[in-house]
């Protein structure tokens, strides 16, 4: 499935777009869509509930040949005069297909792809908070008291303890901690095991904004 991330600036009018679903199989693949609104607690955790009901998606089901690729239309159709930014996800799920004769367990598939729509004029505010460390483990929060999503993978952190300075690339921060997103007016807590980390105290600050 591609891509599998989407931003839209829905103050600027960006309603929907268009996914691309190819069948690698040798088989028929039989796949249906679904609109889930995605919410982010603070602890990282994240909740889904459907949101058909604002969306428009054509297909709605397809059945894409052996090798073939089916394009997938989406549109949002709620409210336009958000204030914050919103995500959804779109997912693409592998309808299970139980032939004659079969026994033993079915495997399908299910793909999200990330939809995040941005009011006209989307910023991020972010401030570090309550760093604190025991041993290895450095556990700090991110407030973000702007109107748009942040994702700390796309920024980098830089972590000075013991008069040093080591610099997280957005790559490996990913790899260090879960579920990135730091939602509009929320705060998220973290936390990520450094080795060789000079001792003492810790401060932690998160890198530039994406270009």
């Amino acid at each position: 499935v591609q891509p599998m991330r989407l931003v839209m600036n829905l103050g600027a009018g960006e309603r929907g777009g268009v996914i691309t679903i190819r069948n690698t199989r040798d088989q028929q693949l039989p796949v249906e869509m679904a609109v889930l609104k995605r919410q982010v607690a603070p602890d990282g955790s994240q909740t889904f509930t459907p949101a058909d009901d604002q969306f428009l998606v054509f297909p709605p089901q397809a059945l894409i040949a052996p090798g073939q690729n089916q394009g997938v239309r989406f549109e949002f159709i709620g409210d336009p005069s958000i204030t914050e930014s919103q995500a959804y996800v779109l997912q693409v799920q592998e309808v299970p297909v139980l032939r004659e004769g079969f026994s033993g367990v079915l495997t399908v598939y299910n793909f999200g792809v990330a939809l995040y729509y941005t009011p006209e004029r989307p910023r991020t505010a972010l401030r570090v908070e309550e760093v604190s460390r025991e041993g290895d483990v450095v556990a700090f929060s991110v407030s973000n008291s702007g109107n748009d999503f942040a994702i700390l993978s796309q920024r980098g952190l830089t972590l000075t303890a013991g008069g040093e300075r080591r610099a997280i690339a957005p790559d490996q921060l990913g790899e260090l901690i879960e579920n990135p997103i730091v939602p509009p007016n929320g705060v998220r807590h973290f936390r990520m095991t450094l080795t060789n980390l000079p001792a003492g105290p810790v401060q932690v600050e998160v890198g530039p904004a994406p270009r």
